[in-house]
């Protein structure tokens, strides 16, 4: 049920707060996150550093359900107020891989994943940060592909 609910959430938060006319220009990045989710999720059957409680079949029908939730939404929002300077998105990354691992920690305290081997929370932390900046370079590398208009603000 709390996945089911992060799914509905997430997907909330996009239509209420997303800038749904830049879909074109994030698609790449969004796309790369949820690939990116999927294999990270897949690889976890096997290597089993973390696993995901909660729903029927945990192991695959978490992970569908955040790559195609979380993952996405949170890259496009991300982006989205993405500011100019590299200092300012490094602080941005920073920032918001501090939520990611909060959000973690509150997912592994109420029962709906554990960690196990040599995971923690400051891998995940390391691991969120450098997504975040492959994210941005992705981003920055496909943006000339989608020509701003002149009179755009952005």
């Amino acid at each position: 049920m709390y996945f089911l609910f992060l799914f509905t959430f997430t997907w909330t938060w996009f239509l209420v707060y997303a800038d749904k006319t830049r879909l074109r220009e994030f698609y790449t990045a969004v796309m790369f996150s949820a690939t990116l989710g999927l294999l990270t999720d897949l690889m976890m059957i096997h290597y089993l550093l973390w696993d995901y409680k909660g729903l029927p079949q945990s192991q695959f029908s978490t992970p569908l359900i955040l790559d195609s939730s979380i993952y996405p939404v949170v890259t496009y929002l991300f982006l989205q107020g993405l500011p100019k300077t590299w200092v300012s998105m490094l602080k941005r990354t920073v920032t918001w891989s501090c939520f990611a691992v909060l959000f973690e920690w509150v997912t592994i305290h109420t029962g709906h994943m554990q960690h196990h081997l040599w995971w923690n929370l400051g891998f995940s932390f390391l691991s969120d940060n450098l997504i975040f900046i492959c994210i941005i370079a992705i981003y920055c590398f496909t943006r000339p592909a989608y020509p701003q208009p002149p009179n755009s603000v952005r």
